[in-house]
């Protein structure tokens, strides 16, 4: 939960300042973000909270860049395409809903859900296990 808590946080800062200070679209605010939490999440998940020392660095390095890119893309499309309904939405400017917080409801909204749904999902029962995977991995890592 920390560990999480931790990237979320570096997440969410780093994706609402880019896109309310720096002006980037929401997707590329959301990218930004995911990028600066997932470093975190990753060196944080793999020492403390799946303690994946049991699996080799690099099997855990590739295997997480797997699943991050897949966060990635439905983290920025999701948040791009929900907070690009969320600026056109009628209802949202007749109640006087920020651009600012148009974004905010977007971009927690979308991560919330590839969150659970794909990230908690794939690291608990892929990245940090010792899988089939991994014999296919450490043969290519160890080729170079």
């Amino acid at each position: 939960m920390a560990t999480s808590q931790a990237s979320a946080w570096v997440d969410f800062i780093t994706s609402f300042v880019v896109f309310a200070w720096i002006g980037l679209s929401g997707g590329d605010a959301a990218a930004a973000g995911a990028i600066a939490g997932g470093i975190v999440n990753c060196t944080l998940n793999y020492k403390w909270t799946f303690r994946g020392s049991h699996c080799p660095v690099a099997n855990v390095v590739i295997k997480y860049m797997m699943v991050w890119i897949g966060s990635l893309l439905l983290n920025a499309y999701g948040t791009e395409y929900l907070t690009e309904l969320c600026l056109a939405s009628e209802m949202l400017d007749s109640w006087g809903i920020s651009r600012n917080l148009r974004f905010t409801i977007a971009r927690l909204t979308v991560s919330f859900l590839v969150s659970v749904f794909w990230n908690l999902l794939l690291q608990r029962t892929f990245v940090y296990r010792s899988i089939k995977f991994d014999t296919i991995l450490s043969a290519i890592t160890r080729a170079r």
